[in-house]
């Protein structure tokens, strides 16, 4: 099992103070984010600054509002499955707060924070496990989303994604149709190089389904290589045109180690609706571990800043197709 990022987060509790409980929901986490490596079930716990805003409660003693960190943040694994609806759902780590060792580390604090020491803990069933399985969503227990973005056909709306996804610090995942990567290695490379991720979108946006195991196979490698080329990523993850895959689609792409993925929520942005319509496709169906498909058109272009706004609103963190895949657990933000 590959190790994982070890989670950093900050919570900032005064000293004299008792944060007023989960009840009165006057926690408030002020962020999360990964580097390095998770560790194994057996590894040392790993260490989490916690930042929260304190009520106006009674003073409590600090095993007591660690030991209230600790019910706000543990949780059990969940295995990956294989759902009779959503087929292959990913796995996501449970988390155990070290108490002890987080009064230790609170103790040593010199400006009344309280570093919270804790671990992911993995699930025993993952994704690998499950093998040559297609992907709809996330784990419905990450409040995350995922923007896919299609692409097989034009230039001229890119840009405008690329910088409203810039304003707004978010990542997308690219899925590159082959061909017309080999038509804009450029665009393509500026794709890589704002931080996006790139995925596979076979060659020539064939209906995969129709096609024998050497003919799909060629598409995708196909894909791979003039995407490589481009942009110097090889892609990990398979988006079959129009959702179009039989069994041998799936087992072809996971032969050449690739995910394939589908989608939850679908914009329709290619019939090219008023932007309203297809801001209020994602907002209103908006759910922990969508991926949500999209394609580079003009109403697309027009909605996404709403759609970035509400969902950020909401509180969906917004992230590539690979992060929500993830296992690592995310704390809550309000």
């Amino acid at each position: 099992m590959n190790k994982q990022s070890k989670p950093i987060l900050t919570i900032k509790l005064a000293r004299g103070r008792l944060l007023a409980g989960v009840a009165t929901g006057v926690l408030l986490v002020g962020g999360f984010f990964l580097t390095g490596q998770q560790g194994e079930p057996d590894a040392k716990p790993t260490l989490a600054v916690v930042s929260a805003m304190a009520g106006a409660s009674p003073s409590g003693s600090l095993e007591q509002r660690v030991q209230l960190l600790e019910k706000l943040y543990n949780a059990d694994p969940i295995d990956a499955r294989n759902d009779p609806v959503w087929k292959g759902v990913p796995e996501l780590n449970g988390l155990k707060v070290d108490v002890e060792a987080t009064i230790k580390q609170a103790q040593k604090a010199m400006d009344g924070r309280i570093p919270l020491v804790a671990k992911q803990i993995p699930p025993n069933v993952t994704l690998n496990d499950l093998g040559a399985v297609p992907i709809y969503r996330g784990n419905p227990e990450k409040k995350q989303m995922a923007l896919m973005i299609n692409v097989a056909w034009g230039t001229e709306y890119i840009e405008d994604l690329l910088k409203t996804l810039d304003e707004f610090q978010v990542k997308a995942t690219f899925f590159l149709d082959g061909s017309w990567t080999a038509d804009h290695p450029g665009v393509a490379k500026q794709i890589v190089v704002r931080g996006h991720e790139i995925g596979n979108h076979a060659y020539s946006h064939p209906d995969m389904s129709h096609l024998d195991a050497g003919s799909q196979r060629s598409q995708i490698t196909r894909t791979n290589e003039v995407i490589k080329k481009a942009t110097g990523q090889t892609p990990t993850l398979f988006a079959p045109p129009s959702g179009a895959y039989n069994e041998t689609t799936v087992k072809t792409a996971h032969g050449q180690k690739l995910r394939t993925i589908l989608w939850t929520l679908d914009t329709v942005d290619w019939k090219k609706p008023p932007a309203s319509v297809i801001e209020d496709r994602v907002l209103s169906r908006a759910e922990n571990g969508a991926l949500v498909l999209m394609h580079p058109t003009e109403p697309t272009r027009d909605a996404l800043r709403t759609i970035l706004q509400g969902l950020q609103k909401k509180g969906y963190g917004l992230v590539t197709v690979s992060t929500l895949l993830d296992p690592v657990r995310p704390l809550p933000t309000p």
